[in-house]
């Protein structure tokens, strides 16, 4: 009977002793060590003014020229006038235009604007938010890649960083822009399918000079 008591204890010994020099964290303790080395907001504010901006400028192609392509044959649309990371994921569009406001919608906290432009038979929806869906924004800078990013939550932590740097920077034109204001915007749209609905995200919304 000793000897067993022994066995059995000497056995209970040898389990526990592996874990005497492990430290054991939560999983949310883990979750925040992991976290901690990326700031999304720092990574996207270094972007914004010096990259981002300059690229939305310079890469915009008529809102009027782009959406007919798009209705016609998404993918031809994506070859002339887009970007995509890669075989399968979603075309990215960036676009700019002038046009009259025709409708406001503030009702649900995914506001819009109906924007009709000249060359277009149905008006051009731009979200005004605060509620902003899909990451266009992100999606619409080539120099913004999923590799460049640890895990798919650094990725969809910019993705939210970067549009909230688009939001706030229209927000504000955007209170103050009523039905029948003639506005000029730039922005981004992203189309997994010819079927979405076709939603600029803006970058850049002002009322036209008079």
């Amino acid at each position: 009977m000793f000897n067993r008591r022994l066995a059995c204890l000497a056995l209970a010994f040898a389990a526990v002793l592996p874990l005497s020099g492990c430290k054991i964290l939560p999983i949310a303790d883990e979750a925040e060590t992991a976290a901690a080395g990326f700031n999304a907001q720092a990574y996207a504010a270094e972007l914004w003014t010096g990259r981002a901006l300059p690229h939305f400028v310079e890469a915009a192609k008529p809102v009027a020229e782009v959406l007919p392509a798009i209705g016609a044959d998404l993918a031809a649309a994506g070859a002339e006038f887009g970007y995509r990371a890669g075989e399968g994921s979603p075309w990215s569009f960036v676009v700019s235009g002038t046009g009259v406001v025709s409708a406001k919608n503030v009702e649900s906290r995914a506001g819009t604007l109906e924007v009709a432009v000249d060359g277009l038979a149905d008006p051009v929806v731009l979200q005004i938010g605060p509620v902003i869906r899909g990451n266009a924004v992100r999606d619409g800078l080539p120099f913004v890649t999923f590799q460049d990013f640890t895990n798919q939550i650094e990725y969809a932590d910019v993705g939210k960083a970067l549009t909230a740097l688009a939001l706030e920077g229209f927000s504000g034109n955007a209170e103050a822009i009523a039905v029948g204001d003639t506005v000029n915007f730039t922005g981004a749209m992203s189309l997994a399918g010819a079927s979405d609905k076709l939603l600029v995200t803006p970058v850049t919304l002002e009322k036209a000079a008079p």
